[in-house]
Formats: structure tokens, sequence, C-alpha cells
């Protein structure tokens, strides 16, 4: 009998093994990060991925918390010196802003392996090898909603989840950088509720309607390009060549409507498209370039909401949770992603694994799997709005949408639009 650690029914190479393939079945594993941990002279340091979209940080390990603060280091902003102007005494001063990120366990379980006959028909470790691929699966699809719904709602939903379900009870923080596109300006993108505010439910209310969303089009993503690199800052990802786009998730809808916008296809560049595809985020997608976008349609990334919906939360779940797609009938509004550098921020503590649990004596055998861990919009708050009772409160017993606070984000936003 092969019995050597190097064997495949090895427990912890499946743990493993099963960790690496479900992180990497995720559409978003392609734009993530580690970051790396300096240790100079007894000072821990922590220098984030360069061009990821996803900062990834395992330091839990060793500190033991269930959140951390998670370093973005700011651009320098002040001019230099002219001709033989002194240098000398005009140095600026690196300045970090932090993320505070939090984790929480997530488990799940095969169904059980019943009787020793049926164990002897299959045994144990095939049975884990068998199970494998459906919690690959599993993980895959839930982590890569857990993604989206970090984008839109600030936190995973291991972690908003409220504390009566074992959650940390995060309360949501609703994207600050949130606009439509408004029909009756030109299409031209407007915030809804406050710009650089999380949101409220009565925002939707208030401003996405029918009379009011216009569709998606070559004009508006023009617009949308000047408010992001006049205001908004959003920093673009780069191609291995140095080619910059941001990254925009559409439904399909939208992604059709701008396929048969005339500004569009008019001034689509093969050659471009081409150097883009090198980047894994665009590998082997459907994908068009537009004006600094690179657009891919994703039916379930992508979420809807009803026009004046007061239940924004619970619209972008939709009827049947975060892992399918809407009905375009009841959520007519499209909600598309723009993500760009540093846009999450994920804690890490303990990877995917195998746990096995046994009864009746051995008889009964479930096989189950686990992880710690927890993804995190980049959203930053003064010092007085991020305490524990504001933006980051913590400890609900139910899920709850937080107030209004002013919120600095430099990576990503949502552009509502209605086709």
């Amino acid at each position: 009998m092969d019995a050597s650690q190097t064997h495949k029914l090895n427990v912890a190479i499946l743990s493993r093994k099963m960790a690496e393939e479900a992180w990497y079945n995720t559409y978003f594993s392609r734009l993530a990060g580690q970051m790396t941990i300096n240790d100079a002279n007894g000072m821990r340091t922590r220098v984030p991925a360069p061009n990821a979209v996803i900062q990834m940080m395992r330091d839990f390990v060793q500190e033991g918390r269930d959140n951390m603060l998670m370093p973005m280091e700011l651009d320098l902003v002040a001019e230099g010196t002219y001709g033989d102007a002194w240098l000398k005494g005009t140095g600026e001063d690196l300045q970090l802003k932090y993320l505070q990120i939090y984790i929480n366990q997530h488990r799940k379980a095969v169904n059980k392996l019943s009787g020793k006959m049926a164990n002897q028909r299959l045994k144990i470790y095939n049975m884990m090898e068998r199970a494998k691929p459906a919690l690959v699966r599993w993980w895959a699809k839930t982590m890569n909603q857990a993604i989206a719904q970090t984008i839109y709602e600030g936190v995973s939903p291991n972690l908003s989840a409220g504390t009566n379900d074992e959650g940390l009870g995060l309360v949501y923080r609703m994207h600050p950088n949130w606009y439509f596109a408004n029909a009756t300006s030109g299409s031209t993108p407007t915030a809804i509720g406050t710009a650089k505010y999380t949101k409220i439910a009565a925002n939707w209310g208030a401003n996405v309607t029918d009379a009011l969303v216009g569709a998606m089009t070559g004009k508006n993503l023009m617009a949308l390009n000047e408010l992001i690199t006049g205001d908004l800052l959003i920093p673009q990802i780069l191609t291995e060549s140095g080619d910059p786009f941001w990254l925009m998730l559409v439904t399909p809808e939208a992604f059709t409507a701008l396929k048969k916008d005339a500004e569009v296809y008019r001034t689509q560049d093969s050659a471009f498209n081409t150097h883009l595809q090198k980047h894994p985020a665009l590998s082997g997608k459907q994908m068009m370039y537009f004006d600094g976008f690179a657009i891919i349609p994703d039916p379930i990334a992508v979420r809807r909401t009803a026009t004046a919906t007061t239940t924004p939360s619970e619209d972008l779940a939709g009827t049947d949770g975060w892992l399918k797609p809407q009905s375009k009938t009841t959520y007519s509004i499209s909600n598309n992603i723009v993500l760009g550098a540093n846009a999450l921020g994920m804690g890490l503590a303990d990877p995917l694994q195998f746990t096995e649990e046994k009864d009746d004596h051995g008889n009964v055998i479930e096989i189950g799997s686990n992880q710690i861990y927890g993804f995190n919009r980049c959203d930053f708050f003064s010092e007085t709005d991020s305490g524990s009772s504001y933006a980051f409160n913590k400890a609900n017993a139910t899920k709850t949408i937080s107030g209004a606070y002013a919120a600095v984000n430099q990576s990503s936003m949502i552009f509502s639009t209605e086709e």
C-alpha cells in the first residue's frame, strides 16, 4: 500500500489542493495579490502588492485577532523644484491610510456517509476525493459571490451576517461611489444620495426611477471617464505591457446595448483589445474596450435592483440569493461595477481545509470544510465615523444598513443603468 507523504489521499495535501483549486476557480482570483511583510529590526511593515484589485493579508495568523488594519500608501502630491532651486528641505512625508478588515469562520459540510457497508463500498478517503470537487465548486461560487457582495455592501456575508447566525454583525456600507446614468441630463453620471457618502435605503426611492435612469451608452461612458479621472481618482489596472484600463463588469443587457451603440462600435480597436487580453482578468472573456474601460459581461456578480426600491439590500440578493442572477422583469436596474487598483482587502487567517466528524461509534461520517477569512471594501472614514458605533458598527443581531457617512473610496464605483 502506498502511504507516502506525497500520496494523493494524504488529508493535508487534499486540503491544500482544495484551497488552491477553490480560490483559483474564482474569477476574482485573477485580480488578487499577496501583501508582503518586511521585518526590519523587529518592526513589521506590510507592503501592498502592485497592480492588484484585491489585496490579500495573512498577518492574522501571527497576531491572533479577528480584525486588523491594512495600510494603503498615498501617492505623493506636492510639486518638485525647478532649475537650481534648493531641493534640500522640500522632502514630502509618505502618508498611509488604513483599512480596517475583519475575518470570520465559514464552514460547509458534505452529505453524510452512513453505515459501515456504505463505507466498505466507498472507503472514506475515496469519499474525500469524490467530495473534494463538489466542495471546490461550492467554495468557488461562494467566494466569487462573497466578493461581489462585498463590492456592493462593504463586507462579505460571513461578516455582515447577524450574531444570531454566528456572523460578526457588521453593518452594510452601501458603496459611497454609487451613480446612475441620468436620462434627463444627457445620461451624465449623477450620485445616488450624497456623493462620497455611504447610502441609506431612501436614496434609491428618491433617485432611481424609470423616468430618471438612462441606458448604457458610449456617451455616458465618456462622462464616466471624466468623473473618475477628475473627481473619484480611481487608478487604472495595467497589463504586463503597461496598457492601462478600468475593469467594468456589466449585465449582458448592458453589454448588448454597448455593442449596438454607434459611438462604441465605430471606435473599437481590435489590436488594443488583443493587448488587453494578456491580462489574466480578461483572458478568454467576451470583452470590448471603450474610453479607458475594459468591459465584460457578468450576469451573476453584477446585481440588479428594482426602480424606486425601498429595500436595496434585499433586491441585490434577489429571490434566489446571490448565487443566481435576478429576473430582469422584476429587477430592471443594472448596477454595473467599475474596479481599479486596491478595491478590496482580503484577510485570511486559516486557509480552506477538510474536517471530519464521526458518530454512532464510527458508523456515520460527515465530511466538512472550513476557512477563516473576510473580504472588505476599501472605504476610509474619519476617526469619528470609523468608530464601533458608526461605519464599523459590529455585533448586530440582524443585518442592517448603516447611516450615511462621508467615505473616501478611490478604487471602485457602481454605475446604474436601465436597458
